[in-house]
């Protein structure tokens, strides 16, 4: 069978070797459960694009490869690969790789891909002796801005000695789950009484560390403590005054599982008066 690039080619090789400004259209693929592995081919050439993990969530760090191989003769040279993604997608910086390599990554020309080129003898593909395959790399960390439940779609393009390979709609695509909801408790608080330190204390299911929770008494915010693996949060606050007061906890949710409140009323009160109009006194952690 003749490939179709090689007559793309027309015995102008040398001009891919500088080959940039592919165009593509993205077009949701089916995402499927944790790794994605895709397969097609273009005349003698095979290509498998792996995505390892098609369903992350938010903060995940998601790695793609696309391996290039040859069923049939001649050897063909990849002279650059251009990768594309969601836009909501990060680039990790250095984890660009070509055939094991470290390379360079265009990340600024465009939000929704990166693209690297080589030496135009650097990265042979042959079709019955080593090397049989090249294999470039990227990794992406998936932003806050994602659309959850919603396929986005990747795909490449690249060229080479025997042509342009412009591949619109392979995927796999990748679908970012839905944060899991969380829940936030506070811990009862008995026996308050004024100008006496006492322990507020927010727990956040599932728990593990990663967020904050904002402890309010009333309308004034008495701070914002980290989560600890515990899922718990703490905080010391001395009331000023007596009275009822409403705690709220506000959990700022971490990469994949939502934000949540708690309120609690705590009675405070005077032991040597019984009164007094509440404030909200003082605070430490």
């Amino acid at each position: 069978m003749v490939d179709k690039r090689i007559q793309r080619a027309a015995g102008s090789m040398a001009a891919f070797a500088v080959a940039a400004g592919f165009a593509v259209a993205a077009v949701p693929g089916t995402a499927a459960a944790a790794s994605g592995t895709i397969t097609w081919t273009d005349g003698n050439s095979k290509f498998t694009r792996t995505v390892s993990n098609t369903n992350p969530i938010v903060g995940d760090t998601v790695t793609v490869t696309t391996t290039f191989e040859r069923t049939g003769i001649p050897v063909e040279y990849i002279y650059a690969v251009k990768d594309f993604h969601p836009a909501c997608l990060t680039p990790v910086a250095g984890s660009g790789k070509m055939g094991g390599d470290q390379v360079d990554l265009d990340t600024t020309s465009s939000p929704d891909w990166v693209r690297a080129q080589f030496g135009i003898t650097k990265y042979p593909v042959y079709p019955n002796i080593q090397p049989k395959s090249q294999t470039f790399e990227v990794q992406y960390k998936v932003g806050v801005n994602c659309a959850r439940d919603t396929p986005l779609s990747t795909t490449m393009d690249y060229s080479g000695s025997l042509g342009d390979g412009n591949y619109t709609d392979k995927g796999p695509a990748i679908t970012v789950s839905s944060d899991a909801l969380s829940t936030t408790t506070l811990t009862d608080v008995t026996g308050a009484q004024t100008n006496k330190p006492v322990t507020l204390e927010a727990s956040v299911s599932p728990a593990a560390a990663g967020g904050t929770v904002q402890f309010k008494a009333g309308d004034q915010v008495l701070g914002d403590i980290p989560v600890a693996a515990t899922g718990t949060s703490t905080i010391v606050w001395t009331p000023g005054a007596a009275g009822t007061y409403t705690i709220t906890a506000t959990f700022s949710g971490r990469p994949g599982v939502a934000g949540s409140t708690a309120t609690k009323s705590v009675t405070v009160t005077d032991p040597t008066s019984g009164g007094g109009k509440p404030n909200t006194g003082s605070f430490g952690f």
